[in-house]
């Protein structure tokens, strides 16, 4: 079968990324011929990366204009010969979407919104996709949608190198990162970029400032960018005003993090977090929550979309909806004191070997080889049966 899969580059550090390098190769390694559309992380000519071949993005930045053209090569000579996978949010393509006529889509596809936004529904009805959740409730969503013949594929982790450290990993951990070897360490994993805080920053330092008055142990560490330079927040001065001391934050270094730690780097750094709290208003999936987990690191998130369902050993805290009207569905703004409970309880637990390893098996459900095998290899043998490439559905 040949596949152009379109998302972020396999080399980056993003969740796409991350999702693209683990599972594109086993494609391949399953029999079938895989090119990539890199809408982010190459421009401005095709290189190969283990053997695949791997296309620019384009001035649209999300890869549309290119996509028929890309299909084109990839199926020497006849696009419709090809299956184009998406891994990306399908709604940024629909300006372009007249450019798309004859390409079958299979879209894996994240949205973290309730119930499923019009500018996906529309997308994926206009392409007639054979759609794939990321999760159960994702899939439930698709279905309740319309897109009965929704599948299912989680994403995934190697648990081989997110694994639980020891007492001494850990404590090597911490001190080559400057962190005190007895801290209580809140961690969080996230991106700070956009219009709202998706990622919940200000509701998590405005909990932690109030935990952290009465356990003066506590620690916040940040892997994310400290200055908000996509439309994101200054979280300095988002310490000053929720009341967070500098002295409580520690974080990770900003070109390393802009040079894109290695997966390894990452997996230790989350070995040494006490809890992670990520109770996000809403999660396409939330890959940090089950390589937190698969660490022996319980998570803190919120009762909302894709992230109830990854809460395996954790806690879910409550919040109050409310509609995105730009994207015409329903978010979750969480609780603060629901936050400060939940960070009582991790503090109360720390150490507590039975939660850790309670997190690890939930995690495990999720590993790459067991997520390819029960998943992927199923879904391929289906989309791989001909199909007739339908006309575009368009609204009126």
């Amino acid at each position: 079968m040949e596949i152009l899969w379109c998302s972020n580059a396999p080399w980056t550090s993003s969740g796409y990324g991350n999702q693209t390098a683990i599972t594109v190769p086993r494609i391949q390694a399953a029999g079938h011929n895989v090119s990539l559309s890199c809408f982010y992380g190459l421009e401005g000519g095709m290189i190969e990366w283990n053997g695949i071949r791997c296309f620019p993005t384009d001035e649209t930045r999300f890869g549309f204009a290119m996509l028929g053209d890309y299909a084109h090569i990839t199926g020497g000579g006849d696009r419709q010969a090809v299956k184009v996978f998406t891994l990306m949010d399908v709604w940024v393509m629909l300006p372009g979407i007249q450019g798309l006529t004859g390409l079958e889509f299979v879209c894996w596809t994240p949205f973290h919104l309730s119930p499923l936004p019009p500018g996906v529904h529309n997308f994926l009805h206009a392409v007639q996709a054979r759609t794939i959740g990321m999760t159960k409730w994702g899939q439930q969503q698709l279905q309740n949608a319309g897109f009965e013949d929704a599948m299912y594929a989680p994403h995934a982790i190697d648990t081989q190198l997110f694994r639980p450290r020891t007492p001494d990993e850990k404590r090597q951990i911490r001190e080559a990162l400057k962190v005190p070897v007895d801290a209580f360490v809140v961690g969080m994993v996230g991106v700070n970029q956009g219009i709202p805080s998706r990622k919940a920053f200000p509701e998590v330092f405005e909990a932690f400032a109030e935990f952290r008055r009465r356990h003066n142990d506590a620690l916040l560490y940040l892997h994310t960018d400290m200055h908000g330079k996509q439309n994101g927040l200054k979280l300095f001065p988002l310490a000053d005003h929720t009341g967070v001391p500098h002295d409580a934050i520690l974080h990770t270094d900003q070109t390393a993090l802009r040079l894109g730690l290695p997966v390894h780097e990452v997996a230790q750094l989350m070995g040494m977090f006490d809890v992670l709290a990520m109770p996000s208003y809403g999660e396409g999936f939330g890959i940090p929550l089950i390589e937190s987990q698969a660490v022996g690191v319980p998570v803190i998130t919120t009762d909302w979309t894709s992230m109830t369902e990854l809460c395996g050993t954790g806690w879910l805290v409550d919040g109050e909806r409310f509609y995105d009207g730009g994207q015409g569905a329903f978010m979750k703004k969480p609780n603060v004191s629901d936050i400060v409970d939940a960070l009582e309880q991790a503090y109360a637990k720390r150490g507590d070997e039975t939660i850790a390893e309670a997190a690890r098996q939930f995690a495990l459900g999720y590993d790459i080889e067991k997520v390819f095998a029960e998943c992927w290899l199923p879904i391929l043998a289906d989309v791989e049966s001909p199909r007739e490439v339908a006309p575009l559905r368009l609204a009126a």
